[in-house]
C-alpha cells in the first residue's frame, strides 16, 4: 500500500475532525472568531479542504447537505463512499489516494469536475450519471 511516509495512524472521518476542519478553513477575523463561538452549521458550508489527513475512510459527510467542493486527496482512501447527500457538489479532489473502482458518484448529478488522479483504477466506468462533468482527472 502507497501510505504517505509518516507515524500517523490511518483515521476515520469523525464529526471531531471536521469540526476543526471547518474551524481551520473558516473566516479568522471577527466574524470568523464569533461563528466559531456561536458553532457553524455544518450544512452552511460550501467548501471542505481534508487533504493530507491519513484518512481511510469517508464518513459523516451527510450533514454537509450543501456542500459544492470537496478535496481529499493524499489520503489512503480506498473506496468512493458516503457522498450520497452530496447532491450540490460541483468539485470533487480524490487524487493521490487507494481508490481501485469508480463508484458511489450517482448523486452527484451537478458535478462538473472529478479529479481521481494517481489512485489505482483500472477501469473507467460509473460516470454515466454526471452528465454536466466537463473535467476528469484520472
Amino acid at each position: 500500500m502507497n501510505q504517505p511516509c509518516n507515524s500517523m495512524e490511518p483515521r476515520v472521518m469523525d464529526d471531531d475532525m471536521l469540526k476543526l476542519a471547518v474551524g481551520d478553513q473558516g473566516p479568522q477575523e471577527e466574524a470568523g472568531q464569533l461563528a466559531k463561538q456561536e458553532g457553524i452549521l455544518f450544512k452552511d458550508v460550501l467548501s471542505l479542504q481534508l487533504d493530507f489527513r491519513n484518512i481511510l475512510r469517508i464518513d459523516n459527510l451527510w450533514q454537509f447537505e450543501n456542500l459544492r467542493k470537496l478535496q481529499l486527496d493524499n489520503n489512503i482512501i480506498e473506496k468512493i463512499e458516503g457522498l450520497e447527500n452530496l447532491a450540490h457538489l460541483v468539485w470533487l479532489d480524490l487524487s493521490f489516494n487507494n481508490i481501485e473502482t469508480i463508484e458511489g458518484l450517482d448523486t452527484l448529478v451537478n458535478l462538473e469536475d472529478l479529479s481521481l488522479f494517481n489512485n489505482r483504477i483500472s477501469k473507467i466506468d460509473s460516470l454515466d450519471a454526471l452528465v454536466k462533468l466537463q473535467v476528469l482527472s484520472l
